[in-house]
């Protein structure tokens, strides 16, 4: 027992960080304040601030609200070419909200197909089934992290719970067209990487 208390006060004596609270906690980098429109896809700016990308529709022949009526491959249209935000791979970073126990959240990264006039994305329906999935090639892989729970009024008397959530590409983003969707597919938030 002396020796072990020995051991452990040498140790400590030698390396007093590890008394710490901190010592094995990875330190969490900071992330910006919630803005007020919870509707938005936001991205961080070179300067730290948020902004919100702009929303773009989306066309499509199907209704991804309603149960398909056979298995089909489909596109999404975007009218014109290029995205108007531009941004790098530098602390590529977006902010969304999601309601809370939504698992998985809604919000995907995609790779848009350049066209002379319009971008598009291949999907898939499934049939009996509502909704859709872009197919894996075109699917950014993403670090989802929640930042925040935040409780939000949704009428008199009534509360929701919103998690502030921050979406990161897992690897940087070769140059090109991109979008973050959700549920719908009428709007789109688009980015181009240059």
């Amino acid at each position: 027992m002396k020796l072990l208390t020995l051991t452990l006060a040498v140790c400590f004596g030698l390396f007093p960080s590890l008394t710490s609270p901190t010592a094995f906690c990875p330190s969490q980098e900071p992330f910006p304040d919630p803005p007020a429109d919870l509707t938005q896809v936001y991205y961080l700016s070179a300067n730290n601030t948020l902004i919100a990308l702009p929303f773009e529709a989306g066309t499509t022949s199907a209704n991804v609200f309603q149960p398909a009526s056979e298995d089909q491959v489909t596109r999404v249209r975007v009218s014109g070419a290029r995205a108007e935000t531009v941004l790098t791979n530098e602390s590529l970073r977006f902010y969304v909200f999601v309601a809370d126990r939504m698992d998985p959240p809604p919000h995907q990264m995609v790779k848009l197909t350049s066209g002379k006039s319009e971008r598009t994305l291949k999907i898939s329906l499934i049939k009996d089934r509502k909704g859709y999935a872009p197919f894996d090639i075109d699917n950014i892989r993403l670090e989802r992290r929640i930042l925040k729970r935040m409780r939000v009024q949704a009428g008199a008397g009534r509360f929701l719970f919103i998690n502030y959530m921050q979406l990161r590409p897992l690897r940087p983003l070769p140059p090109g067209e991109y979008a973050i969707i959700g549920d719908s597919l009428a709007d789109i938030a688009t980015f181009r990487i240059k």
